[in-house]
């Protein structure tokens, strides 16, 4: 059985944290395969843990949609795994006699790990791939998968679908809510704690789940619990990934209070559906976080990701929200909130809303030097905040500071 030489290998992968042996080891463990025209390489849905390279001939890939797109030997994307997500999004078929190697993937995890690289899977081996290159892979994934509607989006947990389910079915009976609310031990505690927080707590406290919802009120409750279960999706096994997913979370959580607020003292929107309309509008940047994490090359690097984040935010947030059944003005938050001059109309609504939080959000910060001006932009005016602006220091929400502190709280995890 033939193998590849050490050059052969050297057109696919970077050998500079490997030692001599070990390239040796790579070459000898990796058979040439061989298919004749029409014979199929790769099936469409396969799990296995491999990886293909093309080293002679022609390859045809074909979509579940019936879209097709030919691969020769010679051409820039053929130095790279052919259809290598798993599952396969794609049928390969061989349209001449071609060559081609299987490359383990734990094979290169092992390799990569005894060269004491840092990092995880491929991001020693492709390290030859520039950020545009890795850039452009995991965005045309991710484009392919958003446009043939196979991309995996996260699931609300069951008891925030529950309770929207009752909803819906004109189910607001506190007792029944209650008892939705009760099979999660955790969500409970949490929603009896919000009921006799500062910014809900009568003279007398709840002192069970029931008393809980009936003083905050069945659609109150659900956009709390909705709130709170969002909390559960930002998680990740990459390091680099999940410390990308706890700022996110913290920047959601301190728009979402401050949007509370501003909604409390503009009187101009509900403040629970507020508060959720600023947990929602970067939920497209944690779908596309856990979606990076297939892609090793793009999960540790911190810039490589923000760059395909700009991107695509909107479009995968705004996906996902419809998905989750939300209504139209939630999924333009996910779609608009970075849109920051926009004005479709006079009336105020809650992406307005979002966008005078992030702005009040990045007072102090770096990332303030390449954003307008609160006052300058159309949400300010048509939300009529007077005189807040950054030289005046948020002075409307320092009035409101101690709201602000509570509705934080709320969502700390």
């Amino acid at each position: 059985m033939q193998h590849p030489s050490v050059e052969t290998l050297q057109h696919f992968f970077a050998f500079d944290e490997l030692t001599a042996d070990q390239r040796a080891l790579l070459a000898k463990s990796l058979p040439i395969m061989t298919a004749p025209p029409g014979m199929r390489v790769i099936e469409r849905g396969s799990q296995e843990s491999l990886s293909y390279f093309l080293i002679s001939g022609k390859i045809e890939l074909q979509a579940e949609d019936g879209n097709r797109k030919i691969i020769s030997y010679s051409d820039e994307s053929a130095k790279r795994p052919i259809a290598q997500l798993i599952p396969r999004l794609y049928d390969v078929t061989a349209t001449t006699a071609v060559e081609f190697i299987q490359v383990d993937n734990q094979l290169l995890h092992e390799l990569s790990h005894q060269s004491e690289s840092e990092f995880l899977g491929f991001r020693g081996l492709f390290s030859e791939f520039s950020i545009e290159e890795t850039e452009s892979e995991l965005k045309q994934c991710l484009l392919e998968d958003l446009e043939n509607k196979c991309l995996c989006l996260p699931s609300l947990p069951d008891v925030a679908v529950r309770i929207g389910k009752a909803l819906n079915d004109e189910v607001t009976d506190g007792k029944h809510i209650a008892k939705i609310i009760q099979t999660d031990v955790a969500m409970t505690a949490k929603i009896i704690r919000v009921a006799n927080s500062a910014l809900y707590a009568s003279h007398n406290p709840a002192e069970n789940c029931t008393a809980a919802v009936v003083r905050l009120g069945a659609q109150t409750t659900h956009r709390l619990v909705l709130s709170f279960a969002l909390r559960e999706l930002f998680s990740s096994r990459s390091p680099i990934v999940q410390a990308h997913m706890h700022a996110l979370w913290n920047h959601s959580r301190q728009v979402a209070a401050i949007c509370y607020v501003l909604a409390k003292l503009t009187k101009q929107f509900n403040p629970e559906e507020a508060m959720l309309s600023g947990l929602l509008h970067d939920i497209g940047e944690l779908v596309i976080l856990s979606y990076a994490e297939k892609f090793p090359g793009a999960a540790n690097d911190k810039h490589l990701l923000e760059l395909v984040m700009s991107d695509l935010r909107g479009t995968v947030g705004g996906m996902v929200l419809s998905s989750w059944g939300f209504n139209d003005e939630l999924v333009r938050v996910a779609v608009e909130a970075e849109d920051w001059q926009r004005n479709p109309t006079n009336t105020p609504d809650y992406v307005d809303l979002v966008i005078i939080a992030q702005l009040h959000s990045f007072i102090g910060t770096p990332r303030m030097s390449m954003l307008p001006m609160i006052d300058q932009v159309h949400a300010f005016s048509k939300l009529q905040l007077g005189d807040l602006t950054p030289m005046k220091s948020l002075k409307i929400l320092s009035l409101a500071s101690k709201q602000l502190a509570a509705a934080e709280a709320l969502l700390q995890s």
